[in-house]
């Protein structure tokens, strides 16, 4: 957590990412995505598809076989969180659900349902959110081992330890309710999110958060946690 960035990993992962938001995007659509020439992006494209990170068929590109493999040979949980199920928990609600993991220091929202098309735009070009900076993010970090958890803390408060304990007894409060109520983010910053821990073989591997821009949640949040927490499976 808080480790520092380098340059051509960041633009690699932008890369994939861009192919899993833009499915069979042409080269020059995946240069455009991560703000690069077609020329620097280019070698950088054809050894992922050498390696299996994409899938190139008549110069269109889609994400590979690569890292579902990686993924099941380190034995990570998967997310059991189908979409339908946010579907059914966004009509029930009457608000757009989201779905979030932790990918190094960020949230990154992996599905959502019930978005109007402003809110479906503003998700799709920004998937990826600093973890505390979220509800759904803060509910990752407070289940973190508590070295990482941390880290975190010291990467997004360094220069203010008063502010890192206030934000270590939040994410204990989260532990113990099982459930976090806050501001969404700087991606809706108008917006209120309720949101809770998805667990798999005893860890949290997801978070599930509900999104209200408009007051309806009203003191609801506890019911709405009950909600989603009946939809998404008990606790490990």
């Amino acid at each position: 957590m808080g480790n520092k960035h380098h340059r051509t990993v960041d633009r690699v992962a932008e890369l994939l990412e861009a192919a899993v938001a833009r499915p069979g995007a042409s080269l020059t659509e995946l240069a455009r995505a991560v703000d690069a020439p077609v020329s620097s992006v280019q070698k950088l494209v054809d050894g992922l598809v050498a390696v299996g990170y994409l899938d190139e068929d008549r110069r269109r590109y889609t994400l590979g076989p690569a890292p579902s493999v990686l993924s099941v040979r380190a034995g990570r949980p998967a997310v059991p969180v189908r979409h339908g199920v946010l579907a059914g928990l966004s009509e029930r609600l009457g608000l757009p659900v989201q779905l979030a993991v932790r990918v190094g220091d960020d949230a990154v929202w992996v599905d959502w349902a019930g978005a109007d098309e402003a809110f479906d735009y503003a998700l799709s070009s920004q998937v990826r959110r600093p973890l505390v900076d979220t509800a759904a993010g803060r509910v990752l970090v407070a289940h973190l081992a508590a070295a990482a958890r941390q880290a975190v803390v010291r990467a997004a408060r360094p220069d203010d330890p008063a502010a890192g304990l206030a934000l270590l007894a939040d994410l204990e409060r989260i532990r113990a309710t099982g459930c976090e109520t806050g501001r969404s983010g700087r991606l809706v910053p108008d917006a209120v999110a309720v949101a809770v821990p998805v667990w798999s073989e005893g860890q949290v591997v997801a978070a599930v958060s509900v999104i209200d821009r408009s007051g309806a949640l009203g003191d609801g949040a506890d019911e709405v946690a009950a909600v989603l927490r009946e939809a998404v499976g008990p606790v490990a």
